[in-house]
């Protein structure tokens, strides 16, 4: 009898000693960590304060000014013209947009800015005046969504911007 309660209590430690442990969780592991927190309010400032020297670059006709806001590898997507791929394309569009129009009276106005790691998604609405070479004033409206992407010195620069107006489509 002695034998099987020493065989029982063995087995019993033995159970114990192979039962599965609750984890103690890493505090400092790179995968345990939590996300950062990111100050949204503090990204959007970031976000309208370019908005707006990207407007006072379009109104002096400085297409390069305009160029800043735009990552290497950017994406412009504008109503009427083929897409825009890299700061090449991006800035000879800008080139000829100044060229051929005289833009006036801009604003932009942020309605929200969500915010994901090193992306930044923001939606709003424009109003500008565009006056052609040669042509008569045609004030517009519209709206756009442009994602912004988190640049390795910490700055916000364009990742991808498509915009459209709330009018008809130009008449050919």
């Amino acid at each position: 009898m002695r034998v099987v309660a020493l065989l029982c209590a063995g087995v019993a430690l033995l159970a114990a000693a192979c039962a599965p442990k609750s984890e103690t969780p890493v505090k400092d592991s790179a995968a345990t960590a939590a996300p950062p927190v990111v100050d949204v309010a503090a990204v959007r400032q970031g976000i309208e304060q370019a908005n707006a020297k990207f407007i006072d670059a379009m109104i002096r006709g400085d297409s390069a000014g305009m160029l800043a806001n735009y990552a290497d590898d950017a994406v412009l997507m504008d109503p009427g013209t083929p897409l825009r791929r890299g700061r090449g394309e991006i800035g000879a569009s800008f080139a000829k947009k100044i060229q051929s129009a005289k833009v006036s009276d801009e604003k932009a106005t942020t309605a929200s800015v969500d915010v994901a790691g090193d992306y930044a998604i923001e939606t709003g609405s424009f109003e500008w005046t565009v006056t052609p070479k040669g042509g008569k004033p045609m004030p517009d409206k519209g709206k756009y969504l442009t994602v912004w992407k988190k640049q390795a010195d910490g700055s916000w620069k364009v990742y991808r911007d498509i915009n459209n107006s709330d009018g008809p489509p130009p008449k050919s």
